[in-house]
């Protein structure tokens, strides 16, 4: 097998044996490309004959995405096909309001299952011999400065990649740093992920050559700090952050200097790829480029986790179930994100203390919800008033005579007293939420969660997964499996 990394030195020969080891797992066989490329050509032949039904006209049907640009992965088989109008003829209202109608129908007809999905605009998904492909409209553009929506760009950055990552070699280090993503959840710009699309994913190598380089270039990388360019549009790093100041890292778009590729990006991703790359360059080991598969537990053993959290914490595990009303994946994250921000914001301001917060959605895009965990739920609160010298302590004593515990006075001089709590952690939540509005989905109950009903109100098998890992949060287990057996 050919080197991953030109020039080899000692230290790094134990990494160029994982990366030979993990790469013929992750690379798709020749049998894989000349499939999808078979089921592409039938794909295209379908659709074209579905719009010419139509006497439609001044189109082209291309492939895009990592199929396209052969830098996929052995278990990331699927496919965009990309139809592609004239302005002059077709806008982005035929697009929103006819073309879906008219290749779901067409398809239907000939016994393919579709389903309508959201992004810039929506788009139809497939299935060909097992096959999920994305039937996708857009815009032809003659430059990407005058693109419509966002994915009238899909094109430019297919053939600047083309055009870049053209030896194998280079697409199979695309793979690896896909691959090590994946591994650990990072692998994605969708806002349930926050983190590093394929495309940027693709430049990173375009711009530092191997995996390998990526890890070490990225050690030198400072949050809000860095700007990345292939082709220099901007020359100075300074200048280039003024543009994209609230962005935690910068990847200047060859196609278009004034996009970002890695805005998307968290700062929680970005700290977690820095770490990683820096534990696997320490440390190196082809777990790092193996997905974990989980198990769940039985509800009953969930609610045993809750009692004991309960026992030794004083916490509360608060839950609010949703209904989804949107089909658009990054519309309902958007809105969950922002509901997590309220409630942390909420529990904040009437003093309360929450652990952690986070919320799952069934694959479906049917059902959802949002679970917090507050530390200290009982029904009382250590009260502290002004001191006893100031004027108002004897309004303090006036309001608080009643107090279940006190008021006395402790040694910094000031009145305290335990009292029952104005407010309970469900109900500002509750109220906080419905204040909120949210659009996408749509909140069915927010309650404490206590006992197994509370908990079979999501019979999911995926969420008993999630759930586990919502109370455990044993992030680094797996870093510590790897570290350790080193």
């Amino acid at each position: 097998m050919e080197k991953l990394v030109s020039e080899v030195s000692s230290e790094e020969s134990l990494i160029n044996r994982i990366l030979m080891e993990v790469l013929p797992k992750i690379k798709p066989a020749e049998i894989v490309r000349s499939r999808l490329i078979a089921i592409y050509e039938a794909i295209r032949g379908i659709v074209q004959r579905c719009l010419e039904a139509k006497s439609l006209m001044n189109f082209e049907i291309s492939l895009q995405g990592s199929a396209a640009k052969d830098t996929f992965l052995n278990d990331e088989v699927d496919l965009d096909v990309f139809v592609l109008f004239n302005p002059a003829n077709y806008g982005i209202e035929w697009i929103n309001k006819e073309f879906v109608g008219i290749i779901t129908k067409c398809l239907q007809d000939q016994g393919y299952s579709t389903i309508v999905k959201y992004a810039a605009h929506p788009y139809v998904t497939t299935y060909f011999d097992g096959v999920e492909v994305d039937i996708v409209p857009a815009l032809r553009i003659e430059n990407p400065k005058n693109i419509i929506s966002a994915v009238d760009r899909t094109p430019f950055h297919t053939q600047y990649v083309k055009s870049k990552l053209y030896e194998e070699r280079s697409k199979d280090e695309v793979r690896l740093l896909k691959a090590f993503l994946k591994a650990w959840n990072l692998y994605g710009a969708e806002i349930r992920v926050q983190g590093f699309s394929g495309y940027l994913v693709e430049l990173l190598i375009i711009k530092y050559k191997s995996f390998l380089n990526v890890l070490k270039a990225s050690q030198s990388w400072r949050a809000y700090k860095t700007c990345i360019e292939i082709e220099e549009y901007y020359g100075d790093e300074r200048v280039c952050r003024k543009n994209f100041k609230k962005d935690v890292l910068v990847v200047v778009d060859p196609v278009d200097p004034n996009r970002n590729v890695a805005a998307a990006l968290s700062l929680k991703s970005y700290a977690y790829f820095k770490m990683l790359a820096r534990l696997f360059l320490e440390k190196p080991a082809k777990e790092f480029f193996e997905v974990e598969h989980e198990t769940g537990v039985s509800i009953n053993e969930l609610v045993k986790l809750i009692e004991e959290r309960q026992r030794n914490l004083g916490s509360c595990i608060i839950a609010l179930y949703y209904t989804v009303t949107k089909n658009s994946p990054d519309v309902v994250w958007g809105q969950l994100k922002r509901i997590q921000r309220v409630i942390r914001n909420t529990l904040e301001k009437y003093g309360y203390k929450w652990v952690y917060v986070d919320s799952w959605v069934n694959d479906e895009m049917s059902k959802a919800l949002t679970v917090v965990e507050v530390i200290d739920c009982s029904n009382y609160e250590v009260h502290t008033g002004p001191p006893a010298y100031d004027v108002e302590a004897i309004n303090f004593l006036k309001k608080n005579f009643n107090a279940i515990i006190g008021p006395w006075i402790e040694e910094k001089g000031n009145i305290v007293c335990i009292r029952k709590r104005k407010h309970d952690p469900v109900e500002i939540i509750q109220k906080a939420i419905e204040a909120f509005t949210p659009t996408s989905v749509k909140v069915k109950e927010v309650k404490n969660i206590a006992s197994v009903n509370d908990i079979q109100l999501i019979s999911d098998s995926n969420f008993t997964i999630w759930f586990k890992n919502f109370l455990y949060r044993k992030h680094f287990n797996k870093i510590a499996k790897i570290v350790g057996k080193n």
